[in-house]
């Protein structure tokens, strides 16, 4: 999608820290984070929300949440995770 700021990440065209990447998923820290390890997770192929996901890209999103947290807490050591799943415009 032209107008979509993931696709562009997800494309190369604009930057960001990646954290985690595979063939389905890209992870990256969040511009305005509102923790320390604060990490976007996003699938490859674009999706508006839960409705147009395919289960696949879903499935491989949870898979990577896990490696992402696993990762945060041996480089953090926090206390707990927050994991949000947000669709729509905001």
């Amino acid at each position: 999608m032209e107008d979509c700021i993931f696709c562009k990440i997800v494309k190369g065209d604009l930057p960001c820290f990646k954290v985690y990447e595979d063939e389905r998923v890209l992870a990256f820290e969040d511009i305005n984070p509102i923790s320390r390890g604060h990490t976007l997770i996003i699938p490859k192929n674009h999706a508006e929300n839960l409705w147009e996901i395919s289960p696949e890209d879903l499935t491989a999103i949870h898979l990577a949440s896990k490696k992402v947290a696993a990762a945060i807490k041996r480089a953090l050591n926090p206390v707990g995770v927050a994991a949000l799943q947000l669709n729509g415009k905001w």
